[in-house]
Parts: structure tokens; C-alpha cells; sequence
């Protein structure tokens, strides 16, 4: 374990996921696509679809990621809302018992916690999540919460607070010389472009997907061509070259293409391990928080990279984002497997 503990503030969603796996086989033939051009489910008014099991987890990134760290030896707190309902206090007492510190964690009166029904693919682990946010988007991050922290990882945030939200979290970078690890979401991207460069520019560690990484660099304005849009090379250093911090490191992760991460001084590649996937619920978090603790120890980026592989890897063996998430005695075997290349 690590000597030299660090502490983490993870600012986001939470709730419960329900996970319903489906074989699309047993369904009508016109019920469902999984072809190469598209992937969609399909079921009429009035039928009724027998599921052989169901599962449930916590969800949203302020869960994932602080459990997800804890369980690699990092003092992770959570801060987000949930409801005063049964939903509310399984979520709190599930990061009690994961070790996640709670105490800006917000139980809000008339309001439900946040719920999400997964429909998975049961043959290739791919999902269609239907989501109800209700106390998430109530969410109003103040100084106080921030106060002491010595890194915050924020995902994307939701509701009327949102530019407030991400201002608070900005004057804590620069007055309290918090510390900022950023997976700024699509919406945020979209809507609140401005604040998300802002962050960007203040974050030692951006991590995107590629869909995310397109829409921050078409916000530059750079000359470039078609083909740059498709160049891991490209996306990583503009991105990069946007933030602030000469040790800052930005990841970039594509499912089933790997991820790459860019340092300033080179990029680097791991491709994943080849297998059924059970559920892809949650394999961006579980990157992310095996990445931020590698990270965090003072790592190399090569060494960073393999423990996100791995943790990734795990999780989609199981149903939820948290569930299979590695401790760091068994991580230090697994990401061995993982090859990574500059």
C-alpha cells in the first residue's frame, strides 16, 4: 500500500443502476440489430419481456471512481446528492462499507435518488440506459467542500447549477492550489464550453473518449484536416497543449480500440484483452480510477496505463461499475498482462 496517502474529492453523479441482460437471439427477428452499421433493441406496445435475471449497483462516476480508489489504497471522499429514500441510504452505506468517506455526501428532502434501468445485450455487453435524474441535478458544490482537499475529480455534472458548480470548482484550483483530475462529458462539452476549456487548462489529467476528445479540439479552431479527427496523435496533443501543466497527462479511451495516453513528451498505447464482455457498464470509471491511482503514486505513464487496463478489464467481466474492481495487491499481477506501446 501506499505510504504517502493522498486525498481525493470525487464531485459527481450518483444512484442506483438496475441492469436487466437480454438476449437479443430470444427475442422477435425484427425486435433487434446488432449489425456493424447499427445496434438498437426494439419491443412494441404491450409486449412483455421475460428476463431470466436482473442486477443492481451503484452508478454515477462520484461512486465509481471513489470506490474505485479506496479500493487501490487512496482516501477517496464522494460528494454528491441522493434522495431521504431506501435508494439514498443503500448508496451511502455501500461507500461506508467500501471505505469512502461520506460526509459531503447531501440527503435532500422531497426528492428521489437518481435511478438508471440498463437494458444489456447479453451476448456482446453492450447497454441502452434509461436514466432518471432528480436529486442530481439539485447539486450545489460550495467552497467548504473543497476546502482541505488535496485533488478533486470531477465527471460531468448536470441541472441548474452546472456553470456555477464548475466556477466553485475553478476558484479552488487557483486559490486553494486544489488539484484537478477532469472527465469532462459530452453535455458539458456541448453547453458549457467555456468553463470545460477553463477546467481543461487547469487539470494535471484530462481523460475523454474519443467522441468527447473531437468535440474539445473543434472548439480550438485549428487548422487541420479530415483525417486528423481519427488521429489519437493529434486529438491528445491539442488537447494537451491547452493545459497549463507541464506534468499533465491526457488519456483518450476507445472500448474496444484501447485507450492512448500523451505525457508532452510521448504517446502511448495499450490495446485491450480480447473476450466476451459481460457488461460495459462503468469501464471508463474503472480506467480512470486505476489510471488516477497509478498516477498518484508517481508512476510512469507505461505503469499508469496498465493498471487502468486492468482495472477496466475486470470490471466488464460483472454487472455495474463496481463490482470486480481490483485491490492493489491483485492489480499489480494483472496489469502485467497488458502491453503498453509508445
Amino acid at each position: 500500500m501506499m505510504h504517502d496517502q493522498q486525498k481525493v474529492l470525487c464531485i459527481g453523479s450518483m444512484g442506483k443502476d438496475i441492469f436487466f441482460p437480454i438476449d437479443p437471439t430470444q427475442l422477435p427477428h425484427d425486435a433487434h440489430c446488432s449489425d456493424t452499421q447499427a445496434k438498437w433493441f426494439r419491443f412494441a406496445y404491450g409486449s412483455k419481456i421475460h428476463v431470466e435475471d436482473r442486477f443492481s449497483a451503484l452508478g454515477g462516476c462520484a461512486c465509481n471512481v471513489s470506490v474505485g480508489l479506496s479500493r487501490l489504497g487512496i482516501s477517496a471522499s464522494a460528494c454528491g446528492n441522493v434522495g431521504n429514500d431506501a435508494e439514498g441510504r443503500w448508496i451511502t452505506e455501500f461507500l461506508k462499507n467500501a471505505r469512502v468517506f461520506t460526509e459531503k455526501i447531501r440527503t435532500v428532502d422531497d426528492a428521489k435518488t437518481d435511478l438508471s434501468m440498463i437494458l444489456v445485450d447479453s451476448t456482446i455487453g453492450e447497454r441502452t440506459i434509461f436514466v432518471n435524474r432528480d436529486v442530481g441535478e439539485k447539486l450545489v458544490i460550495n467552497a467548504q467542500d473543497i476546502s482541505g482537499e488535496q485533488w478533486c475529480y470531477m465527471g460531468s455534472l448536470y441541472g441548474e447549477h452546472i456553470q456555477e458548480n464548475m466556477r466553485v470548482v475553478h476558484r479552488a484550483l487557483v486559490e486553494q492550489s486544489v488539484k484537478l483530475a477532469y472527465n469532462p462529458g459530452g453535455s458539458n462539452i456541448a453547453h458549457d464550453t467555456d468553463v470545460v476549456l477553463d477546467l481543461i487548462h487547469h487539470a494535471y489529467v484530462v481523460f475523454v473518449n474519443r467522441s468527447e476528445a473531437r468535440d474539445i479540439v473543434a472548439q480550438f479552431n485549428l487548422p487541420h484536416n479530415v483525417d486528423d479527427q481519427h488521429d489519437e496523435t493529434f486529438l491528445t496533443h491539442t488537447i494537451k497543449q491547452h493545459m497549463k501543466s507541464d506534468n499533465g497527462v491526457v488519456v483518450l479511451t476507445d472500448g474496444r480500440n484501447g485507450a492512448w495516453a500523451y505525457n508532452g513528451e510521448y504517446i502511448v498505447h495499450t490495446e485491450v484483452i480480447e473476450k466476451k464482455v459481460c457488461d460495459a457498464t462503468g469501464a471508463g470509471d474503472a480506467f480512470a480510477s486505476g489510471f488516477f491511482a497509478g498516477f498518484l503514486q508517481g508512476f510512469s505513464v507505461e505503469k499508469c496505463m496498465q493498471w487502468g487496463s486492468a482495472n477496466s478489464d475486470a470490471v466488464i467481466d460483472y454487472y455495474g461499475a463496481q463490482e470486480g474492481l481490483l485491490l492493489y495487491d491483485i492489480i499489480e499481477e494483472r496489469s502485467q498482462t497488458f502491453v503498453v506501446k509508445k
